[in-house]
């Protein structure tokens, strides 16, 4: 009985948590994901901010978020911005992030994910990125 029950919650618990990364335009109800790959997590800390760069690309189409996250216990995500060319379509505007995964040491580069919103001029919800914690890489320039 006890290991059918320990399990079922392995099953159940591994369930709640993501470790993947997914792209979605919001389109309704529905979410429709796209095929922008994850270029990764680029960025830098200084004292009690964390300045960040998440790079999406496939093609010629280019997702690139900047953000900021206040390092205090516990760490919060303060603000971003975005630039997609999608197809024909250019969009910029905020990024909010309802759900911040972060996780550093003083010594060591931090690792940053969550779920991210890119909203579109009128504060509307846009495209939904969902991105598992990523140790920030050292900023490089874009190609």
């Amino acid at each position: 009985m006890s290991r059918s029950f320990l399990v079922c919650a392995v099953l159940l618990f591994s369930g709640c948590t993501s470790t993947r990364y997914r792209f979605e335009r919001v389109d309704g109800d529905q979410p429709v994901a796209l095929p922008l790959k994850f270029d990764g997590v680029y960025g830098v800390r200084d004292g009690a901010l964390v300045k960040a760069e998440g790079r999406f690309m496939n093609g010629s189409d280019v997702v690139t978020m900047n953000f900021t996250v206040f390092l205090r216990p516990p760490a919060e995500f303060q603000s971003g911005r975005y630039r997609a060319v999608i197809g024909s379509n250019v969009n910029s505007g905020n990024v909010e992030c309802p759900s911040l995964d972060f996780q550093g040491g003083q010594t060591a580069l931090p690792a940053v994910g969550g779920l991210f919103v890119l909203t579109d001029e009128n504060n509307r919800p846009l495209y939904r990125v969902r991105i598992p914690a990523t140790t920030l890489a050292r900023l490089r320039p874009v190609n």
